[in-house]
């Protein structure tokens, strides 16, 4: 019987010196540096100083308001939202009773033009986004055609590409296409 403690006792502190030894590696490789960072909430964050080797997974980030992702995802919000202030608008003409059939008949119409509008953008959006590999955003309303980019995406080729797709999808004249680059 003391052979079997002794071997419980050698394999236990084994254990224990092996937790040991994981704990210490895992301390050493994600130990705060002293004095190279400044205090919580000291800086604010942008999209140059995220992610860089000095962050620590889990510590806070503040970041700037007005980031190039958010200005697409405002954009986006702020288009979703005035179209569907628009499409509730006619869907009341055409389910009023009381609405004049041609009046109906025109709501029906512009209905169904916003609906074209909306998928034709989506679908530029997506092939434009395939080609670049970065978001943008398209702007159709029927006789022109805008596109935004972010920065430093725009090439010769790829201007050539944005056009080409959104001359297929719409069947506009080049002249009426305007692309921008953020600043």
């Amino acid at each position: 019987m003391s052979m079997i403690i002794k071997k419980r006792q050698l394999i236990t502190a084994t254990l224990v010196i092996a937790l040991g030894a994981a704990i210490f590696v895992n301390w050493y490789y994600t130990k705060p540096e002293v004095g190279l960072r400044p205090q919580a909430g000291a800086e604010a964050r942008t999209e140059e100083n995220v992610g860089k080797d000095s962050d620590n997974l889990g510590d806070a980030q503040y970041v700037i308001a007005g980031t190039r992702d958010s200005f697409f995802a405002e954009s986006a919000m702020d288009r979703k939202r005035s179209r569907d202030e628009a499409a509730d608008l006619l869907n009341g003409i055409i389910k009023d009773s009381g609405s004049a059939s041609s009046a109906v008949k025109e709501a029906t119409q512009e209905l169904a033009a916003l609906t074209e509008a909306i998928k034709l953008e989506a679908d530029m959006e997506t092939l434009i986004k395939a080609k670049t590999g970065s978001k943008c955003l398209v702007v159709f309303d029927g006789k022109t055609a805008d596109v935004i980019l972010p920065p430093n995406v725009l090439t010769d080729t790829g201007m050539i590409q944005i056009k080409d797709i959104v001359v297929n999808k719409t069947g506009l004249s080049t002249e009426k296409i305007t692309i921008v680059e953020l600043s």
